[in-house]
C-alpha cells in the first residue's frame, strides 16, 4: 500500500511538463526557467529542481514529452490515412492547422527546442525522434529513401505556417503541400 506520494509526485511532474510546454510554445524556450515553470504549474520551485535538477534537464524532458505527444498525434494520423478514413493531404493540412492554431503546441515546442538541440547534445535524440515520426508518416507513400526528404520538407512547411501566427493560414498552404508531394513523387493513394 502506498501513501499517495508517488501519485502526487507524478501529478506534479506532469503539471510541470505541461507548464513548460505551454511557456515554450507561447513564449519560447527562454521563458521556461525552473522558477517560471513552477509558478505556471502552481508548484514550488523545490519540486521543479527535485524532478528535473537543472534547467537543461527540464528542457530536455520537455522536448522528450512534447516529442512523445507529437509522435502519438502523427501515428494516429498515419493510421487514419492507412485505414482510408482521411487522405494524406487532408491529414497533413489538419495537422498543420492544429499546430498553427495552438490547439496543439507540440510542433512549436519541438521546433523551439530543436534549436536548443544544436547547442545541447542531450536534447538531440528527442528532436530526431520527432522527425523520424513524420518520416514514418510518409514512408508508405514514397519510393524507398525519399521519406526523409519529404519529412524535412514538410517540417519546413510546418515551421513557415507556425511563423505566420495562429490566425493567419497561408492561402497557398494546400498548393504548397501538394507541390512538395508532387516534387518527391508522393503517391496520394493508400497503399494496399
Amino acid at each position: 500500500m502506498t501513501d499517495g506520494r508517488t501519485a502526487r509526485g507524478e501529478a506534479t511532474r506532469s503539471a510541470l511538463l505541461a507548464a513548460s510546454m505551454e511557456l515554450i510554445g507561447s513564449r519560447g524556450a527562454a521563458a521556461a526557467t525552473q522558477r517560471t515553470v513552477a509558478a505556471a504549474a502552481g508548484a514550488s520551485l523545490a519540486s521543479t529542481t527535485y524532478h528535473f535538477g537543472t534547467r537543461a534537464e527540464l528542457l530536455s524532458e520537455t522536448l522528450r514529452h512534447a516529442s512523445g505527444i507529437a509522435i502519438t498525434e502523427i501515428e494516429l494520423l498515419r493510421d487514419e490515412i492507412l485505414a482510408g478514413t482521411t487522405d494524406l493531404v487532408t491529414a497533413c493540412l489538419a495537422y498543420i492547422d492544429r499546430q498553427r492554431s495552438g490547439a496543439s503546441l507540440t510542433a512549436a515546442v519541438v521546433f523551439e527546442l530543436a534549436v536548443q538541440a544544436s547547442r545541447e547534445p542531450d536534447v538531440r535524440d528527442a528532436s530526431q525522434a520527432f522527425v523520424a515520426s513524420i518520416r514514418s508518416l510518409f514512408t508508405p507513400f514514397v519510393a524507398p529513401g525519399i521519406d526523409l526528404a519529404v519529412a524535412q520538407s514538410f517540417c519546413g512547411v510546418l515551421l513557415f505556417e507556425l511563423s505566420r501566427g495562429p490566425d493567419s493560414r497561408s492561402s497557398e498552404l494546400e498548393t504548397t503541400v501538394r507541390a512538395v508531394f508532387d516534387a518527391f513523387g508522393v503517391t496520394l493513394e493508400v497503399p494496399r
